[in-house]
């Protein structure tokens, strides 16, 4: 009989494209895909570590399914960030049957067959350098996606940063960069599909290349952004200390890289930010700001930020609400600061309460969306290029997209202009979305 299995991911990109890598791995198994948990003979959660949230939403959904899948006598696999770091636990607890770590998750059909004839064989949770499997699947340029026309491509595993507060060099390990050499022909694959966007990924993708002496980052950046067919590229996560005049110099120079930047600042305060172990000052990030906007002049800018890290006074709080002042971001991810056994921060003293951490997030939040709102009015009488995504949610009639700026937009259309590139002129701003009318 044929086993079917349904994956449910949480946490980030790398997680998303990770779960791709786990479908494709499944079905070459000979596993087929359900369309709900209920219905599947194997449940894979791709978990995520990075916060208590993340932790707690993921373990909810575990303890419901096995409680649901009990009867029919479902397997359940704990995979990714939470697997590689509680492992052990969720197996004791009788939460998991198996737990698959990062390095082994794009072999995972392969490990579920062993599960299968060995029950005994249910945990796979090597750091090993031998045990690591790759993420450049030439076979996903086949796979169904969506949208049909964007690709995630993972370029880096790992992180040798350790801020103070991240669990993700303890549960991903190491930087390993990935050759360029396959990065580049995979795009190249890509585009030969009809893929038109893409996204490199990395926990910090500014340091690619640096344990291998391959390509350096804005070297791949720029080869990437010279193939025929890639219309749009995109970046994930660049570190403030490494972020590089060479990488600002390749995206002026190719139009068709995202002029939105993604660069946690994480603190206002220079006393929080060497803390977290930063390795950068409030001043440097300003001047990093600063030769993003002469080199690029239209662009737009988020962030990350955490509020509430041990000892954080409110005077240091209020640093980082006037940076955010100062600095304007289009966006920001906020949050309050999570302790992660295992992390430095975590032997820290904390004085805040939880809902004193709370307080100072809905003031960061409250600021940010002003701001933000006042961002995308400025944008209002442009025209900007989008890429169709999908239907609005709001209208039948209305389709929504990304600029280059990855604002939000909503113009009349239909499934026709799904992967379309649209010259949209901006009328108004609705909430956090750009509504315009198309020009072309």
């Amino acid at each position: 009989m044929t086993r079917t299995f349904y994956i449910e991911t949480f946490g980030c990109q790398m997680n998303k494209n990770d779960s791709e890598l786990m479908a494709l791995s499944m079905t070459e198994e000979g596993f087929l895909p359900a369309a709900a948990s209920e219905e599947a003979d194997i449940v894979i959660f791709n978990t995520c570590s990075v916060r208590d949230h993340a932790e707690n939403r993921a373990l909810s959904r575990m303890r419901g399914s096995r409680k649901q899948g009990r009867s029919r006598g479902a397997l359940l696999v704990a995979a990714g960030c939470m697997a590689q770091r509680i492992g052990g636990d969720l197996l004791k607890r009788g939460t998991a049957d198996m737990v698959v770590g990062p390095y082994q998750v794009p072999v995972i059909g392969r490990l579920v067959q062993s599960y299968l004839a060995d029950p005994r064989e249910n945990t796979y949770l090597s750091q090993e350098t031998a045990d690591f499997t790759g993420r450049i699947n030439p076979k996903l340029c086949r796979t169904e996606d969506t949208p049909g026309w964007h690709r995630w491509v993972t370029i880096t595993h790992g992180c040798e940063n350790y801020c103070s507060y991240c669990i993700v060099p303890r549960v991903r390990g190491r930087l390993i960069s990935f050759p360029s050499a396959q990065v580049l022909d995979y795009i190249r694959g890509l585009a030969v599909t009809g893929i038109k966007e893409i996204t490199l990924l990395g926990q910090n993708v500014n340091q690619y290349g640096t344990d291998s002496g391959d390509l350096p980052f804005y070297r791949l950046l720029e080869q990437a952004a010279s193939i025929r067919g890639i219309e749009r590229i995109n970046f994930l996560t660049s570190h403030p200390k490494d972020f590089s005049d060479e990488i600002l110099d390749v995206i002026a120079g190719h139009s068709n890289i995202s002029r939105s930047i993604h660069l946690p600042l994480q603190s206002g305060s220079d006393r929080i930010l060497s803390l977290m172990n930063r390795r950068y000052t409030r001043a440097d990030y300003l001047k990093i700001v600063e030769r993003i906007s002469a080199r690029l002049g239209t662009y737009s800018l988020s962030t990350d930020l955490i509020v509430g890290f041990p000892g954080e006074t409110e005077k240091e709080f209020m640093d980082t609400l006037s940076a955010v002042e100062t600095i304007r971001f289009d966006d920001a991810y906020n949050y309050a600061y999570s302790p992660r056994t295992g992390t430095p921060a975590c032997a820290l003293r904390e004085e805040l309460s939880r809902d004193e951490k709370i307080d100072r997030l809905q003031r960061l939040i409250t600021l940010q969306r002003g701001i933000s709102r006042q961002r995308l009015s400025e944008r209002i009488s442009s025209v900007e290029e989008s890429i169709i995504e999908r239907y609005s949610k709001k209208s039948g009639d209305s389709v929504m997209g990304r600029t280059y700026l990855n604002h939000v937009v909503i113009t009349k259309g239909s499934s026709d202009d799904f992967g379309k590139r649209l010259q949209i002129r901006i009328d108004s701003v609705q909430g956090t979305t750009l509504q315009g009318t198309r020009i072309a």
